[in-house]
């Protein structure tokens, strides 16, 4: 329903949007989330695993949703907009290999 130019959706409307979202993102489902998350740690022991884990479903997103963007693509949108994060280019390799462990 839209009012007012504002999409108003009904709650199950949004949890099939935020289901699809996720499987556009960990098409293996929790398991999946969980070895990313696990393997993301383990390569980059000393950064913050949360802001990892965002900028690797960030650049997933930026590469999935339909617009048929690369890697390097991916990275260039994200890092105009996320600022938490100070990417080098060995935390961005590292990302690459998990990222293409997980396909």
């Amino acid at each position: 329903m839209n009012i007012f130019g504002f999409e108003i959706k009904s709650k199950e409307e949004r949890e099939q949007e935020e289901r699809e979202y996720l499987h556009r993102i960990f098409p293996g489902g929790t398991a999946q989330k969980a070895a990313v998350e696990q393997q993301l740690k383990e390569r980059l022991p000393r950064e913050d695993k949360k802001a990892v884990m965002l900028y690797y479903i960030l650049v997933k997103d930026a590469m999935t949703a339909g617009n048929g963007m690369s890697f390097e693509e991916a990275v260039e949108k994200v890092s105009k907009k996320q600022r938490i994060l100070k990417l080098t280019p060995v935390m961005l390799e590292k990302v690459r290999e998990v990222m293409e462990d997980n396909q």
